[in-house]
């Protein structure tokens, strides 16, 4: 479960939980268990996406962690990886872009499994929609 946390296992555990989901889920197999405790952990990891307070912080360690990357594929001869190049990307919009394709849909996806309308305002609405918000206006700040 633990390697499922890896992005790039992100999207086929998505789609799984969202197939699994017009079927009888969960079922009781151990396969379903597994598939349910790697979408929690998943969604553990990128927690700090919900929380009013700290996201920025969590924001900037994240991209100083992919500044760090970038770096490195320089001193490598490597492509820098996309985000990576701290010269050339802009953090809110990025950050925003992560939301859109990889948090919120998971998150949304998680809140129909639940099917707790209070669970899906917490998470959704009072989390990650205002802490989007809230990025996409000092990205407007900036244009200005």
């Amino acid at each position: 479960m633990v390697l499922n946390t890896d992005l790039s296992k992100h999207f086929s555990l998505q789609t799984e939980l969202k197939t699994k989901l017009g079927n009888e889920f969960p079922n009781g197999s151990i396969e379903d268990t597994r598939l349910i405790l790697s979408i929690t952990l998943r969604l553990c990891d990128q927690f700090k996406v919900v929380r009013p307070k700290g996201f920025s912080k969590w924001m900037d360690k994240l991209f100083s962690e992919y500044s760090k990357q970038g770096e490195m594929e320089k001193t490598l001869d490597l492509p820098i990886s996309k985000f990576m190049d701290s010269e050339n990307t802009n953090k809110d919009k990025a950050y925003v872009n992560y939301i859109n394709v990889v948090c919120r849909p998971l998150f949304s996806t998680f809140c129909i499994f639940m099917n707790d309308e209070d669970v899906k305002k917490e998470l959704i609405d009072d989390g990650i929609d205002k802490n989007k918000k809230n990025l996409e206006h000092r990205i407007d700040g900036e244009g200005k």
